[in-house]
């Protein structure tokens, strides 16, 4: 899950710059002190994790327990608790042959991709799902990913049971059909394996990677001092055209939206926020929270995090992403992995269908770049910026409404066109306008 990284020095722990943070101790501080929290941030370097009214979780180097120990700080070892409860769980070559099996005995609609290697080498699995899955289609693009934090192992169970299903429902069922025919989906289990394998939140550098993406005001495209696997997904994000996405942890039950790193609004702040109510509302310990209003929450509201993948995303790449939280216990008994996924199967379907809350263009000509200006007519007039668009295509999920597309080809104004925007409609291959 996210994190938020104060620049700290807990007395003879190194200083290190926020990128280059060692996870070396997972402890949870029990109990909501606020002198406990201020004389943390004022002291030390450290991360501060899933603040809630029972505690919140810490990480830092070696010596941060013994630190704690010195100033009668009650705590517990996350890691050591994890180690029991790992026992039953899949490895990363039992996932990779479950995703094989899927991708074999649906060969028509999955099509199993390995993005790049982990520090230790293990495939990055991403397995795409579409009705014609070897042809890059004009279509909405969406993806799930999960385990960027290696000890929250429930999202990546839930993943490999959602690329099942869709699997064996494909045909049968009108609405995994659906999005299937008029989507081209990306699910990613796994972006952490190296961190689940060795039961841990970080990578296996020690570093945690949901604090190692390019912050807003960096180049977001920029690889030094980026891990390897954020490095891939960076990659594989600039390759493709996605419009939504959200991505897995565990800890709590809510869904966050932007912006994590800023107290300000998102510009679609109306919109991110019902996205995660198209998710939080489909599950019922996520709606019911007492912790978080309707199951959702601002992140900054929540605490502040830098270098995230969410923001990230959003910002760089017009990608609206959201993160969900959904299991209390990061890993939870094996056994009741299925009853989380009865739990969080229609909000997965369901935010999915989302994607089609939007609007786009394709031209006729191949390969025409260029940039789109998006003006709001109705309900309300509103200029919504401009975007770079390549590929003769582009797609943007927007609030309801009637919308202004102005394209432009090398400097001159090559097409003005109208698009309509209905909420919980998907529309046969998108809402897309073919431009001459």
């Amino acid at each position: 899950m996210k994190k938020i990284l104060f620049s700290l020095a807990l007395l003879s722990l190194a200083s290190q710059t926020p990128a280059a943070v060692k996870i070396e101790e997972e402890l949870f501080i029990i109990g909501q002190k606020p002198e406990i929290i201020k004389e943390l941030i004022t002291s030390g370097s450290v991360e501060i994790d899933h603040v809630t009214s029972e505690g919140f979780e810490l990480y830092g180097r070696k010596g941060l327990s013994q630190y704690l120990n010195s100033k009668n700080i009650v705590h517990f070892d996350m890691k050591a608790i994890n180690k029991i409860a790992l026992a039953d769980y899949p490895s990363h070559a039992q996932i990779t042959a479950k995703l094989q099996a899927a991708a074999a005995k649906n060969p028509s609609i999955m099509k199993l991709i390995s993005i790049g290697k982990s520090v230790k080498g293990k495939d990055l699995w991403v397995m795409k799902i579409s009705d014609n899955v070897n042809v890059d289609e004009v279509e909405p693009e969406f993806k799930y990913i999960s385990s960027m934090h290696g000890d929250e192992i429930t999202g990546r169970e839930m993943t490999v049971s959602l690329i099942e299903e869709m699997g064996a429902k494909y045909g049968s069922d009108s609405e995994i059909t659906e999005l299937v025919n008029n989507s081209e989906i990306y699910i990613m289990p796994s972006m952490n394996p190296d961190g689940s394998e060795k039961k841990q939140r970080a990578n296996a550098n020690s570093i945690d990677l949901n604090r190692n993406f390019p912050e807003l005001s960096a180049n977001g495209s920029a690889t030094a001092g980026i891990e390897i696997e954020n490095q891939q997904v960076m990659k594989f994000q600039a390759g493709r055209k996605f419009s939504l996405s959200a991505n897995f942890h565990g800890g709590t039950i809510v869904a966050n939206y932007p912006w994590d790193s800023t107290y300000d609004r998102h510009p679609l702040d109306g919109l991110v926020q019902e996205l995660s109510l198209s998710y939080a509302e489909h599950n019922p310990e996520m709606r019911s929270s007492t912790e978080f209003t309707h199951g959702i929450t601002n992140g900054a509201d929540w605490y502040v995090v830098k270098g995230g993948m969410q923001d990230w995303s959003c910002f760089f790449y017009n990608d609206l992403q959201i993160t969900l939280e959904v299991s209390h216990t990061k890993w939870p008994s094996y056994s009741d992995i299925p009853g989380f996924y009865a739990s969080n199967r229609d909000s997965m379907i369901n935010y999915m269908k989302q994607v089609h809350r939007g609007a786009g263009f394709k031209i006729k000509r191949p390969n025409i770049s260029g940039t789109v200006s998006i003006k709001q007519l109705s309900p309300v007039k509103t200029d919504m910026g401009s975007y770079a668009f390549s590929s003769s295509e582009y797609y943007k999920v927007l609030p309801e409404g009637q919308y202004s597309y102005t394209l432009t080809e090398k400097n001159k104004v090559a097409k003005e066109i109208t698009v309509f925007i209905e909420r919980d409609k998907v529309f046969s291959n998108g809402n897309y306008t073919v431009v001459e």
